[in-house]
């Protein structure tokens, strides 16, 4: 055993001394919350049996239990400590039973008295952790089982203490009943002591909505026992096809039959909230049960009468107008059927083919939002788009299905309900159900949210529509009893109905990233980004439905290109349009739709540089280029600057939109001027990209370039956001390739022939001349300050990101030149005519004593990087904080400056030779995150905290 690790168990043994004092005061529960996080941590890593510091805890808990039980009390937050603590040691089997044989367990139950009902939620949220931990192992369950103790956990889940323990009780429960479910004795007792409110209940109908309150507080027992049922019943059905608790459930409880009295009893949504999945769960028991060994269609029986109860809720849901829980309904019924469709294939009649339940699950959910599409107002194309939509809802829904459709529209038209909610509603159902929907679930659903947001277009048909009238030219599904109906939704829907356009706006951005669905699948994606133009057209438009529908234009505009735009057809009316529609937003008063907007106008110019250059001639006709370039300088917003800038970093690599409007602007020096000015770190972190961009793809003469180099080592090594700093070192990246390309380097080697510029002629590339070209790089990197702003970098103390960043270009380069053996002496000049006798340095002019002096130099550069320990770096993270708030030393700047300057090729290549740069990384990663919370840091924090009761403590977690 390392000397470490004794005195870490010795400092441990102490910390759990002081738990035993009789006058301890926990200061923070924080403390012992982490001690518990390494401690599972560790047992997780390695067998618990294994964990090196068992011994410890072992000793300890006999040793409190004797304590405690002398009568000496523990507090709260200690016992809460130790429950824990004891469920972690025990998930070891032979960990368990060393306790065991000490009589741990029932000694913790009588010291604490852990089965009062008055227990605090925090006691009673460890208990149930420790017995979760023990029903790991066989023995664990053995000892839960005989003593009695799961009946304490009941207690927790039936009364509903807390929303923490509740669910943590009924895990427990479940959890318990799956690993036992051959042991029918102990399960039966489990089961039936579950389901005793609900077996003593007498079934009182609620006869009054307006007393819901009273009847949930009256049945308050009831309704945790069918929450408590309906977890076990969700989590057990889908387990496996072998376990038998689901139908052990049913026979004991005669759960189908009960649940089916409540549903009918209750008229309150808040109690059928805890009737409803119980009731859909039973039915999915007997369809289960349906499914036959040798074959895997449901025996016919079970499948009718799956069918038939499926329809008889809907018709009770629907006699009482509950047209949300109806939606929800069908929602549960589809993520139950794929849950019981992973378990095994399965088909309901042998005519499977005809119908898919996804289907007829899916018609059902988005009947409310058929009922309030407009219909009257369509043009012709739109409405033959809605009646090819309704033609493949009835080509794919069954006769049973249709008709409750049609009374759930009659329910609908005839009541009043508050279909905007009910509307909402569905969409969230159906969002929720977006990871398990089939691809074509996901086009109806795709469908029906653009054909309702058709709807809140504005109706401009009227004179069509009078015309038509006059010629008595209808379409065919066009009856005037239909039109007798008043509309659901009425008036300016934008106005009218916010909450509900919001939602179908969300649906459609969801569904479009979720599914990247094509016009090939859907015809309708065609329509989104005139359906979205529209929408942005209103004048009275909130600003959070103008960001909504912004950011649906700009998934159209990246998804969902028209088969014209796809053929590179150079005018687009629809895209013409929305020209002036984004101009406009564009000088939005808010903030978030000018942000939106150049999303958008980002995105156009990204998709304009490869995939569709006609968008090149829309950005410059409404000279978006120009009017980002006086928001970036202008507006008030950060925000939007930043975006602004984002948008013009995008639009420099274009060469059409560079000639025509962006060469004439200055961008380098807008840019060197909001680095220098600009206070918001996220508008400079643009800015650096900018100048990152402006550098990489455009031509510069040598004082703008010398210009962005001290700008880009000022930002690099002074800037106060890692950010901008990362940012920065993006550019120097680049800074580098592009010298090793001018030396001829393709790919990150050289080729074995290259031109050579300087004498204007095919030369060979052999050792001797490469390492000349890496050395001629160098010296020119040494010379842009490149090499000194990333040793500097790399020793940066402020921030992780920043040293990880040069650490990896640094990396790179130490491997190329690794690769060139630059590490080793230049090999003899053989048979080169091409070298440049005057670049070449002999190694012969340089004085011993300066050599020595070099290498010392270099070597000190590291030895600070690579000596630091940790308080150092933590006085030097101490003192960087300080200087972002009080301000940098001008003097210190100029010193700083003046090394960069200093570093030289031979003291870089000292410097990262020498050193293991991932190594260094490695240990400063590792150092940082556990210098505050390593298992070590915290013993000594508790034992702090004890010394200095006097001190106000601060909690640092």
């Amino acid at each position: 055993m390392n000397s470490c690790r004794r005195r870490n168990e010795d400092v441990l043994a102490e910390v759990l001394d002081l738990f035993l004092l009789p006058d301890y005061n926990v200061v923070s529960n924080t403390y012992l919350d982490h001690l518990l996080s390494h401690i599972a941590e560790n047992t997780k890593e390695c067998a618990s049996v294994d964990y090196e510091y068992c011994e410890v805890f072992q000793k300890w808990i006999p040793k409190a239990l004797a304590v405690w039980e002398s009568g000496q009390k523990a507090s709260q937050p200690i016992i809460t400590f130790t429950l824990k603590l004891v469920g972690i040691i025990s998930q070891h089997e032979l960990r368990f039973h060393y306790w065991q044989c000490q009589d741990v367990y029932n000694r913790l139950c009588t010291i604490f008295q852990l089965s009062k009902d008055n227990l605090p939620a925090s006691i009673k949220m460890a208990y149930t952790t420790m017995l979760s931990d023990l029903i790991i192992h066989r023995s664990g369950r053995q000892w839960v089982i005989k003593s009695g103790t799961w009946k304490d956990i009941v207690n927790c889940a039936h009364w509903n203490h807390t929303m923490y323990v509740t669910r943590e009780s009924q895990k427990f429960l479940w959890t318990l009943l799956l690993h036992e479910h051959r042991n029918v004795e102990a399960c039966k007792e489990i089961i039936l002591a579950i389901a005793a409110p609900l077996m003593s209940n007498t079934l009182d109908a609620q006869v009054n909505r307006d007393l819901e309150e009273t009847y949930l507080e009256q049945n308050k027992l009831l309704c945790s026992t069918l929450d408590l049922l309906t977890s076990i019943l969700e989590n057990t059905l889908f387990a496996s096809l072998d376990n038998g608790i689901p139908e052990l459930l049913e026979e004991l409880v005669n759960l189908e039959t009960r649940v089916k009295a409540l549903f009918e009893a209750c008229i309150s949504t808040r109690f059928l909230h805890h009737v409803h999945k119980l009731l859909l769960l039973s039915l999915f028991l007997k369809l289960k049960q349906g499914i036959k060994e040798d074959s895997n269609v449901v025996d016919s029986n079970a499948a009718q009468k799956f069918s038939y109860s499926l329809c008889y809720i809907s018709m009770m849901l629907l006699s009482k107008k509950h047209i949300t829980e109806l939606v929800k309904s069908q929602k549960f019924a589809m993520v139950y059927w794929k849950k019981l469709l992973a378990l095994r294939e399965f088909v309901l009649l042998e005519q499977h083919q005809a119908y898919k339940f996804e289907h007829q699950a899916i018609a059902i959910m988005i009947l409310p939002l058929c009922v309030c599409i407009k219909k009257n107002h369509m043009s012709t194309c739109s409405y033959e788009l809605f009646d090819m939509f309704l033609n493949k809802i009835f080509d794919v829904t069954c006769t049973t299905v249709q008709r409750l459709a049609y009374n759930m529209r009659d329910v609908i038209r005839k009541g009043e309900l508050p279909m905007e909610q009910i509307c909402k509603a569905s969409i969230d159902f159906l969002l929720e159900m977006s990871d398990i929907m089939d691809r074509d679930v996901a086009v109806i659903t795709f469908q029906v949210l653009c054909h309702v947001l058709k709807s809140y277009l504005p109706d401009t048909r009227g004179e069509q529509k009078d015309s038509r009238s006059d010629t008595n030219s209808k379409s065919p599904s066009e009856h005037p009893r239909k039109l007798q109906y008043k509309p659901i939704l009425q008036g300016d829907f934008i106005v009218e109905y916010p909450i509900l356009l919001a939602s179908l706006l969300d649906g459609l951005a969801i569904m479009t990233e979720k599914f990247k669905l094509k016009w090939q699948e859907c015809v309708e994606t065609i329509c989104v980004l005139s359906l979205a133009q529209e929408i942005l057209n209103h004048n009275a438009i909130l600003p959070m439905i103008c960001v909504k529908a912004l950011k649906l234009c700009k998934l159209a505009i990246h998804n969902f290109m028209p088969p014209n735009l796809a053929l590179l057809v150079d005018s687009d009316s629809q895209t013409n349009e929305i020209g002036p529609t984004l101009f406009k937003r564009l000088h939005d008063p808010n903030w978030e739709v000018k942000d939106s907007v150049l999303e958008v106008l980002n995105t156009i110019a990204t998709i304009s540089e490869y995939k569709y250059p006609a968008f090149q001639d829309f950005l410059l006709i409404n000279e978006f280029p120009k009017l980002a370039v006086k928001i970036a300088e202008t507006d008030s917003e950060s925000y939007v600057r930043a975006s602004a800038l984002t948008f013009i970093a995008t639009t420099v690599r274009i060469n059409k939109l560079w000639e025509q409007q962006l060469s004439e602007l200055n961008l380098n020096e807008i840019a060197i001027c909001l680095l220098e000015n600009e206070s918001e770190a996220i508008v400079r972190r643009e800015a650096v990209n900018l100048i990152k961009e402006l550098y990489v793809h455009r031509k510069w003469p040598k004082t703008v370039i010398d210009s962005m180099l001290r700008a880009m080592s000022a930002t690099a090594v002074f800037d106060l956001h890692w950010e901008v700093k990362t940012n920065a070192l993006i550019f120097w990246d680049h800074f580098v390739k592009s010298h090793l390309t001018d030396q001829g380097m393709l790919d990150d080697s050289f080729p074995n022939v290259t031109f050579s510029k300087e004498h204007r002629k095919i030369v060979s590339l052999n050792e001797t001349e490469i390492k000349r070209r890496l050395n001629k790089a160098l010296d020119e990197l040494a010379k842009q300050n490149c090499l000194g702003v990333l040793l500097v970098t790399l020793k940066d103390d402020s921030d992780f990101e920043v040293c990880k960043a040069s650490a990896v270009i640094i990396g790179k380069l130490k491997t190329c030149l690794l690769k060139y053996k630059l590490d080793e002496p230049v090999s003899p000049i053989e048979n080169n005519a091409t070298i440049d006798t005057v670049y070449v340095k002999e190694p012969s002019f340089v004085s011993s004593s300066a050599a020595r002096e070099e290498t010392r130099n270099a070597s000190h550069v590291i030895e600070e990087i690579v000596d630091a320990n940790d308080a150092n770096l933590l006085a030097t993270i101490y003192n960087s904080s300080m200087n972002m708030d009080s301000g940098r030393s001008k003097e210190d700047e100029k010193k700083t400056l003046r090394y960069i300057s200093s570093v030289t090729r031979q003291e870089f290549l000292h410097a990262i030779f020498d050193c293991d740069i991932e190594a260094y990384i490695e240990e400063k990663n590792r150092w940082l995150k556990t210098y505050t919370s390593s298992f070590e840091s915290i013993l000594e924090d508790i034992l702090i905290m004890y010394k200095q009761k006097d001190v106000n403590s601060m909690d640092c977690y």
